[in-house]
């Protein structure tokens, strides 16, 4: 690929990488296109903007059919120190006897790989927390079966939500697409928008983890205000406004 290129070419080329490999780094696309990492964001910027890729931590993945979902196994691996990190913090408030529900984020996901073997009811439309908890004897799971979306591994849809119904949950724990402090808390798809809302309104506490990439990134669907989660934890990266802000609105922060 030659230097000096214009925006358009370098856009086309870029577009092309996605849809070959499937998801494409920052740095790799810099360094073939023999540009600054600045330039491909704001090109990765601009490509998502437009709904021709769909830009993440790092770099891009290609858009999923008619839905802007990351592939799971994709989203498995982005920021998964910090995802593993904060699920050590968020295995605290998991308590034997406790009922709770886990949403199908890979970020979740991570907590319930720390879910100790004891007399616990785990809900969750997951299939890979489903499958994480296999080996747990004394832990009640509970899929809520519904409708199968591929690319999360998991269920949506009025039959997966009415399943959550008939559990008095302790506690939610999930994670979101984007956070945005004024708006609230953004998924790709307002399937995955109504479950996690059900979620929340169901428990008598939601803790919500989300990493420092989530607070500059770019929802589709709002499904809850800031105020209606009940703890916060993030990871250290997070700027001290940010989190300022988010103490401000009554959220506990961690």
């Amino acid at each position: 690929m030659k230097n000096g290129m214009l925006p358009v070419e370098r856009h086309r080329e870029i577009i092309n990488s996605v849809e070959s490999a499937g998801s494409v780094r920052t740095i790799e696309l810099a360094r073939a296109l023999s540009v600054a990492e600045e330039t491909i964001r704001r090109d990765l910027e601009r490509l998502d903007s437009e709904g021709r890729l769909v830009r993440i931590h790092g770099g891009a993945v290609r858009v999923s059919g008619e839905h802007r979902e990351i592939p799971f196994d994709v989203r498995e691996v982005v920021n998964l120190k910090q995802k593993r990190a904060m699920a050590l913090t968020a295995i605290e408030y998991v308590r034997e006897g406790d009922v709770i529900a886990l949403d199908a984020s890979s970020t979740v996901r991570e907590l319930a790989r720390l879910i100790p073997d004891r007399p616990l009811t785990v809900v969750t439309n997951s299939i890979a927390v489903t499958t994480t908890l296999l080996d747990r004897t004394r832990v009640r799971v509970v899929s809520t079966g519904g409708t199968l979306d591929g690319p999360s591994l998991s269920y949506t849809g009025t039959l997966a939500e009415e399943a959550l119904e008939r559990f008095a949950i302790s506690r939610t724990f999930l994670s979101c697409t984007a956070l945005d402090i004024e708006r609230g808390l953004a998924v790709a798809t307002e399937e995955h928008a109504r479950i996690k809302r059900r979620m929340m309104q169901l428990a008598d506490e939601v803790i919500l983890l989300v990493d420092t990439s989530k607070f500059s990134a770019q929802g589709v669907e709002f499904f809850a205000a800031p105020e209606e989660v009940d703890l916060l934890i993030t990871d250290g990266g997070t700027d001290r406004a940010s989190l300022q802000a988010l103490k401000k609105r009554g959220i506990t922060v961690r």
